[in-house]
């Protein structure tokens, strides 16, 4: 749990424990905090909690919109082939009289992906 703690800037090993031992288990928890909330926690002032809530904020944000670029690249590889660009046209692959496995082949190059 504190490492996951420790991924946000200006919170280290130590303040991490401190954090946890206080109920914080999340970023998503320090981003929801109060200054005054993280404040009183050992080894973390108010000045010191204001910085910390900031970077969990840029944090979630950040993970946030390398999500929304994943998920953008997922969607157009399923669409167009890695290889050449074809288009990319769902199949059944048959491995033996009762197992088929679907898959996405290139209408070009016939490339096969997992779906």
């Amino acid at each position: 749990m504190s490492n996951e703690l420790e991924r946000i800037r200006g919170i280290g090993p130590i303040a991490a424990v401190n954090l946890n031992k206080a109920g914080v288990k999340s970023i998503e928890d320090i981003s929801k905090a109060k200054p005054e909330e993280l404040a009183w926690i050992k080894g973390i002032g108010l000045i010191s909690a204001k910085k910390i809530i900031e970077n969990a904020n840029e944090l979630l944000k950040l993970e946030k919109s390398i999500q929304i670029v994943l998920n953008s690249i997922k969607e157009n590889f399923a669409k167009n082939c890695p290889k050449c660009g074809g288009l990319m046209q769902s199949k059944y692959i048959i491995l033996g009289p009762d197992r088929r496995l679907k898959a996405k082949q290139c209408s070009l190059c016939k490339f096969y992906m997992p779906e």
